[in-house]
């Protein structure tokens, strides 16, 4: 292994930051992964910021920091950068220059070139992104340009200050002459002062082709996100090209070296607009930021620490999000700690998360709350200021010396599986037979007007489906032989009296003699007609085998209540679920699955077990009690799950009684008196509210179990187009195998993997 080492100190004050920059090796194949090595070293004790050099052919695959604080008298900082690269396109690729600033010193190594073995790159055009290929796509071309040229084209030439600025640096190369090429050119990016600047991997090979002059040029492609940090005139410096021709088609003949400038650019950055900031704002910029927090454990004693993270994310400059301005409790011991930043580009736009660690010791014992959050920033997206909340968290601090409970304890678990009354009512008739008894007093009222007819005398009717039932005791009696010769031979007689009246046109014939006949000779014949008290034993005795051939079963089986007393939550868990889809309508059912659940440690489905169970019996203390142990993720989710006072089965039996009391007066006093209508009123106002009620629960809403990501598309790699936080709600869409389609709000909307949520109504997702 060759390792290249380089000090240099552009600007250097006394004790300022000495540069070492190292490469493990000078010479690469494509997809060969080298080691980049910065070393920065100062006797000064302020932040040492590195900005990353052009990369060149090179794809940034993982990169590492380490700072620590020297000892000693003087103090001073030792930082440590190491980025793995990646080899993709052939040539001579130059690394750097680094530059360092500490305060106001400023320090530079200079590059160091990397050869990566190979011919020229590939004809064969690169995958780059949309955002990339648009600004590629509509770049002009050089003035003036021969065979080869080198342009700089900007993503745009004004913006805000902390807004994404696309910084391409291309190369345009005439076909031929690419052919002609024994070696891949070199090109360097432009500097730009002035900016926090992140290097982009470009995929090797030809990144588009454009027509130009009649001639078709191959176009190469370096790529550079920068962030303006203050407001003015930006401006952005000359890139370079370099590339060799061969003099002669000899393998041995001589090169005539070319050496090309872009014209320098530059593009203006806004300062932010004062309307509508926040005093609290600390510089902030993004598009879509969102803040959460986590505290582990969850509970401990006096005196422990607690580790508590808060994380924001979104898309812009993640490195320059300032730390949240927390108010954290009197109660508590605060130690910042370092932040960890994680980088992602979503359609082209570079985003991620960073976490800011703090190391909490509680001073003081009890359940301690920790604020809420409010992130004051930027949004790009719709050009004002806005803020983003979190939840706050709950720690339990038990007394030094004394055992503490790993959570709060829910209520104990219900043995009654009775359902609400109201419910035992709806239930006991069909709807059909309740929408008769709402429309009786307007019918009763309806007849009463009427005039009166004389009532028909009744005719006695004999049903084919009765001739059909007595045709197959003939053939019974019939077949089963034995019978006297005259008894059978009138038997025979009725049989066929009975075929002919069952077949003959409807109301020919009286039936009612035929049919005392044909009972009279069937019970001189021993054959008696089934009674109804029989046919009830005979049911009544295949059930009770039924229940004794499953009773050995279902007694063997475990109840979900031994196994909670015993701690087995998650065997509970199942139980309790099984019981709560099995009847639906029992609160004891969703209540018990939510305490099995939360003393489990899901979190999500207490939270969906005890809404449901609230639902079914909103009045009820214990309830609501439980539902205080887990909070909702934002006031948007604690929106989705609100419990009404009143079941829609209650407002639906109160109206029934307002309306048919209205009625009743109105068929009792034979006019519309005030109080008359508004009883009625009043009930159509009831039935319209429980029927909004009902609709509202029935919507398919989902609560997820942990901080989740949408993706674009149902896959695992597909990109993230959104997040939902851990206890937070989505409405449920179309399900495609183990994925469903999400809407979180706010214009978010993907696909989530099923496992990953507890529905609360509309569908079961286990």
């Amino acid at each position: 292994m060759i390792t290249l080492l380089m000090l240099a100190v552009l600007q250097q004050a006394p004790g300022g930051p000495d540069v070492i920059v190292s490469a493990s090796r000078d010479h690469v194949a494509p997809g060969d992964v080298l080691t980049f090595t910065i070393r920065v070293t100062s006797r000064l004790a302020d932040p040492i910021r590195v900005e990353l050099p052009s990369l060149g052919g090179f794809e940034l695959e993982s990169r590492q920091d380490k700072s620590d604080v020297l000892g000693g008298s003087g103090g001073g900082r030792f930082t440590t950068v190491q980025l793995s690269l990646r080899a993709v396109t052939p040539g001579e690729w130059r690394i750097g220059p680094v530059m360092v600033r500490q305060g106001t010193v400023l320090s530079q190594a200079d590059p160091i070139t990397i050869t990566i073995e190979g011919g020229a790159p590939a004809p064969a055009t690169a995958n780059v992104s949309q955002r990339l290929a648009r600004i590629i796509q509509r770049a002009p071309p050089p003035d003036g340009m021969g065979q080869a040229g080198i342009t700089v084209a900007l993503s745009d030439a004004d913006v805000l200050v902390g807004e994404q600025v696309d910084v391409v640096t291309i190369a345009w190369f005439d076909r031929e002459l690419r052919q002609e090429l024994r070696r891949a050119p070199t090109v360097e990016s432009p500097s730009i002062d002035g900016v926090w600047s992140y290097p982009q991997p470009v995929p090797g090979g030809i990144a588009a082709t454009r027509q130009v002059g009649g001639r078709w040029y191959d176009l190469f492609v370096l790529h550079q996100v920068v962030f303006p940090l203050t407001p003015g005139r930006v401006a952005v410096s000359a890139a370079r090209l370099q590339y060799s021709v061969p003099l002669a088609n000899q393998f041995f003949s001589q090169e005539e070296a070319y050496k090309l400038e872009s014209e320098p650019t530059s593009f203006l950055a806004n300062a932010l607009p004062a309307e509508g900031r926040e005093p609290t704002f600390a510089g902030a910029v993004g598009r879509g930021l969102t803040i959460s927090q986590t505290v582990t454990p969850a509970a401990g004693r006096q005196g422990e620490a607690f580790s508590a993270e808060i994380t924001v994310r979104g898309e812009g400059n993640v490195a320059l999000w300032p730390e949240p301005d927390v108010r954290w409790p009197p109660s508590f011991r605060v130690y910042p700690e370092a932040a960890r930043e994680q980088l992602a580009m979503t359609d082209g736009h570079l985003g991620g998360a960073k976490t800011f660690k703090f190391l909490l010791v509680a001073d003081s014992a009890g359940a301690l709350a920790l604020p809420a959050l409010r992130y004051p920033y930027f949004d790009l997206g719709i050009h004002r200021y806005r803020v983003a909340e979190g939840a706050s968290a709950l720690v339990i601090v038990a007394p030094r010396g004394e055992a503490v409970a790993s959570r709060a304890e829910p209520p104990p678990i219900r043995l009654d599986r009775r359902q609400p009354a109201a419910l035992i009512l709806w239930h006991a008739l069909p709807l059909p037979a309740w929408w008769v008894i709402a429309l009786a007093p307007a019918g009763l009222l309806l007849v009463r007007r009427l005039p009166r007819r004389r009532p028909r005398a009744r005719v006695a009717t004999v049903s084919s489906d009765s001739l059909g039932n007595l045709e197959r005791r003939l053939d019974a009696a019939l077949d089963r032989g034995g019978l006297d010769p005259a008894i059978a031979a009138d038997l025979a007689l009725l049989r066929e009296r009975v075929l002919a009246l069952r077949f003959a046109p409807a109301g020919t014939g009286d039936l009612g003699p035929l049919v005392a006949s044909a009972e009279a000779a069937l019970a001189g014949a021993g054959v008696e007609q089934p009674s109804r008290e029989r046919r009830w034993r005979v049911r009544t005795g295949l059930t009770l085998a039924l229940l004794l051939t499953v009773a050995p079963g279902a007694r063997a089986q475990t109840q979900p209540e031994e196994l909670y007393n015993a701690g087995a939550y998650r065997a509970a868990e199942e139980g309790f679920r099984r019981r709560a889809l099995g009847a639906p309508e029992v609160p004891t059912h969703w209540f018990n699955l939510g305490d099995a659940a939360y003393r489990g440690g899901d979190d999500a489905a207490a939270l969906m077990a005890w809404v449901r169970a609230a639902r079914l019996s909103p009045r009820d203390g214990g309830i609501r009690r439980a539902l205080l142990l887990v909070a909702p993720a934002d006031a948007g989710a604690a929106s989705w799950l609100w419990v009404a006072p009143f079941t829609p089965a209650e407002l639906w039996l109160l109206g029934l009684v307002c309306w048919l009391a209205g009625w009743g007066g109105v068929v009792w006093s034979r006019r519309f008196a005030g109080r008359w209508v508004v009883l009625i009123a009043g009930g159509v106002l009831l039935f319209a509210g429980a029927d909004a009620l009902h609709r509202w629960y029935e919507e398919p809403i989902a609560i997820a179990s942990n901080n989740e990501q949408l993706r674009l598309s149902p896959h695992e790699l597909a990109p993230a187009v959104g997040e939902v936080p851990r206890l937070g709600t989505v409405r449920l869409g179309h399900v495609w195998g183990a994925w469903v389609e999400a809407d979180a709000g706010a214009g978010q909307r993907g696909w989530m993997r099923l496992d990953a949520l507890e529905a609360l109504s509309g569908r079961s997702l286990r």
